[in-house]
Formats: structure tokens, sequence, C-alpha cells
């Protein structure tokens, strides 16, 4: 995707957050044995660090079930399989196929198809010392693998910022406050200051919008205009008013705003 990227945009991912209460795994010697452990991310990793001294990551996690209390009971998450995506900007990143099973009901798989068809997951850290699984179909996953890595530690690259726009972005979550208004399917073309995507200058897209971390800069046009206007933005965001409209938002005027970090182009209204 680095080097021009006109992607299909969707929406809302699906993130399953997971609290660790019990972990049993079939690549051990005893499948059936709860497990006393620490489950944490290093770089793209998650990894199994068992109190007896061993340290499982990748191959050696598949089988392990994550106990998730919820409304409906409790459920578990099994890590039925990983593979390297060896297409990811920025370096190999493992993916995980999950299943859900709950009481009686048959498994199912936690995440919906990507683009490529494939029903698989990313482990990333939460923030506060934990973690969680966001399938490749939805935007955090897209952006990770799209050469947004937050764990990654670049000199002068915002790396998080950058995943938070990207996020924010592909959502067309204008105000960043988690009010997505894309649509399925929708084609965007992206690029950044930095050079991790750069334009595909399609003809048929023109410039949208100026992303930071916190969602819109300037909107020039909306993606769908039937889910957000730009009269709606200024109403619900003050602080994107007189940054409305092609002539207050273009990509010239926003290479001088050091907060814009991302950019993107798409077909908005015919």
């Amino acid at each position: 995707m680095a080097g021009g990227s006109v992607l299909p945009c969707w929406s809302p991912m699906r993130k399953l957050a997971l609290m660790l209460l019990f972990l049993a795994a079939s690549g051990i010697p005893d499948p059936g044995l709860a497990l006393d452990g620490r489950l944490h991310m290093e770089g793209a990793d998650l990894v199994l660090s068992l109190d007896d001294g061993r340290v499982l990551k990748r191959e050696d996690l598949i089988g392990i079930r994550l106990k998730l209390p919820g409304p409906a009971g409790v459920a578990e998450a099994r890590i039925d399989s990983v593979v390297m995506d060896e297409t990811a900007v920025g370096g190999r990143v493992p993916l995980f196929g999950l299943s859900l099973h709950q009481g009686d009901k048959p498994p199912q798989d936690v995440c919906l198809p990507d683009p490529k068809g494939r029903r698989l997951a990313l482990a990333m850290a939460n923030g506060h010392g934990g973690f969680a699984f966001t399938c490749t179909s939805g935007a955090e996953g897209k952006c990770i693998l799209m050469g947004y890595r937050p764990w990654d530690d670049r000199e002068g690259v915002p790396m998080r910022d950058l995943h938070r726009a990207c996020t924010h972005m592909l959502r067309a979550d204008y105000g960043g406050d988690d009010h997505p208004t894309t649509r399925d399917g929708t084609l965007v073309d992206i690029f950044d200051r930095f050079g991790i995507q750069t334009s595909a200058h399609n003809d048929r897209l023109t410039f949208e919008a100026a992303w930071g971390p916190d969602g819109a800069l300037c909107v020039a046009h909306p993606r769908i205009p039937e889910n957000m206007t730009l009269s709606t933005l200024a109403e619900r965001y003050p602080r994107l008013r007189g940054r409305l409209g092609p002539d207050a938002c273009t990509e010239d005027a926003m290479r001088h705003e050091a907060r814009a970090l991302l950019f993107n182009r798409s077909a908005g209204a015919p």
C-alpha cells in the first residue's frame, strides 16, 4: 500500500478487548491445565510469559482460550490460528484467527471478513498495560497494516498520533468523537507528510480533509453527503467553523499546518 494507496473504507471495526481470567493451551504438555502467567505485548507480538519461565508467542499460542465475562454470561475466545502478514508496511505482523465459544452455541468467528476475505485480528497494546484484539476488517487494524504502527519508535514521526489520525480518517469520524460517517466499500486515497503512505493520484478523487490525532483539522467536502453535511459539521464541531468547504480547506494550505499529519481524497458528492 505504500507508494500509492486507494483502498475501500469500511465502517466501525469489531474490537475485542480481553480480560484474562484463565488460559488453556493445546500446544503445551497438558492442554487442560490452567496456567499462571501474563499476556503482554512486545512490539507487534502478543507474548505469554509463564511463571515457570516459558515464553509462548505466535504459533505457540494456538489453542489458548481466554475467558470473557459479559452480560450474557462467560464466553471463551480461542486462538485458532496464527499467520504472519508479510505485506504489512513497516514489517511482518502476526495475525490471529479467533473464535468465540459460548455455552452450547456453535463457535463463531470473532472478525468479519476484511477486503482480502480474511477473518483475522491483530493484537495491540491498549495503553493501560493490557492489550486488545482488533480485526483487520476494522479501521484500527487496517491502519496498522498500512504502516501506522503505534508501538514503533521513529525519530520525528509521531506513530501513535498517526495511528489515531488514520483511524479517524478511515471512519470519516471528523470530530474525533466516535461518530463514524463512512460507508462500506467507499474508496479513499490516503497519504501523509512522512511518506509512509503516498497518494495514488486517482483523478476521480478530490481532497477531502486533513487529519490529526483528534479528528479532522479541516474538511473540504464530506465523504458521504447523505451521512454528513458541512453545515452539520459547523454546528456540531465549532472548532471546524471557518475550516469547511473547498476554499477554506485545501491540501496546499494544510501542508503548512504542522498539526496536519495525514490527508485523504475521496469522491464526495457527484
